[in-house]
């Protein structure tokens, strides 16, 4: 091996991401972090000269943290130019590791990075280009894999205003469940109420006003366990839907929605159809049966979304404020991923 290409490697650690400072004690003193630059910090907005510096220097960069960290560090690295995409591995240590799980990257942050850097000093890498999206509102411009927004993310928000526990969450989901068909406490009810907003989707303007669920991606997955879309996205497209549905018909149907499941359309069967028939419905809904025209689920090259009242939005689970103003959803660059070879049922010697 080369000098330069050990010098290929760019390790940016943010212990704060999940409060984990063994797990980066167990890398820093690897003898594989002795090949990588090493960057480490508490606030990944304070090294966004370094990273654009780097980008030019490094053909890979580590990432120990999050996906909070990791969405922080694309939008500190791109746009870019560069001829061929920027390798990057997710190699988890955060609150939220979806993005590091979708690529395989279970284990423990420390094996993790221990195999990823000996893959690519052997040229064993294996590696997947994922576009990402550009969000884009007024003047600001941000990457990511995961837009959304809606009553979902306002509960979201709500919930990150809360100590990180399992039990916490659990609690706030039910609070949340209580609210939406009780109406207590005020507060999470006006949470889950349903977001005014007119969507185009490829230049069609959906006929429907009010909203439960909104979300674009690329990934097909939004957070662990949630696959909610049933169909493959091409090339020059990325997964979108909007759920002009009630929050309690949400609420009773998100373990087959989160699962791409979608209700076949009750008019076609001419009689009504409860919540609990759609459950039913739900488990047998494909493309050859009509559809519940509510459920807009399917690829895109352009979501133009407008909601005037709407607070936040989201970007792969980190918040922000909203100006009201229309934000619009393309492709944007990609990301050369890399995966584990545990993912391909392979193993590293």
């Amino acid at each position: 091996m080369t000098e330069r290409k050990e010098r290929d490697i760019a390790l940016i650690c943010n212990p704060a991401a999940g409060g984990h400072w063994r797990g980066l004690a167990d890398i820093l003193d690897s003898a594989e972090a002795s090949h990588a630059r090493r960057i480490v910090t508490d606030e990944i907005e304070d090294i966004t000269a370094s990273l654009r510096k780097l980008s030019d220097q490094v053909k890979l960069i580590v990432i120990y943290g999050g996906d909070g960290t990791i969405l922080k560090t694309i939008n500190s690295l791109y746009p870019q130019d560069r001829e061929e995409p920027l390798m990057m591995a997710l190699i988890g240590g955060g609150t939220m590791n979806v993005s590091a799980r979708w690529c395989g990257w279970t284990g423990k942050p420390s094996q993790n990075f221990q195999q990823v850097v000996t893959m690519y000093l052997e040229d064993r890498l294996i590696t997947r280009d994922v576009p990402m999206l550009q969000v884009v509102q007024g003047s600001t411009t941000q990457y990511g894999f995961t837009f959304g927004l809606g009553p979902a993310i306002r509960v979201l928000n709500g919930y990150e205003h809360n100590p990180k526990s399992t039990t916490t969450a659990l609690i706030w989901l039910a609070m949340t469940v209580v609210a939406a068909y009780t109406g207590a406490p005020a507060d999470l009810r006006q949470m889950t109420e349903l977001m005014p907003a007119t969507i185009t989707l490829d230049d069609e303007v959906l006929p429907f006003g009010n909203f439960a669920y909104v979300f674009c991606n690329t990934t097909g997955q939004i957070v662990r366990w949630v696959k909610p879309f049933p169909h493959e996205r091409h090339r020059e497209t990325f997964h979108t839907l909007a759920y002009a549905i009630s929050r309690q018909e949400g609420i009773l149907l998100s373990p087959f929605l989160a699962r791409g499941k979608i209700p076949i359309d009750p008019k076609s069967l001419l009689k009504p159809a409860s919540d609990w028939k759609r459950i039913a419905l739900a488990q047998v809904g494909k493309d050859s049966l009509p559809l519940d025209p509510r459920y807009i689920n399917r690829p895109a090259g352009k979501f133009v979304v407008q909601a005037l009242d709407e607070p936040i939005y989201s970007i792969d689970g980190d918040i922000y404020p909203s100006t009201g103003e229309p934000i619009t959803v393309t492709l944007g660059p990609s990301v050369r991923m890399v995966l584990s070879p545990e993912a391909f049922g392979l193993r590293i010697a």
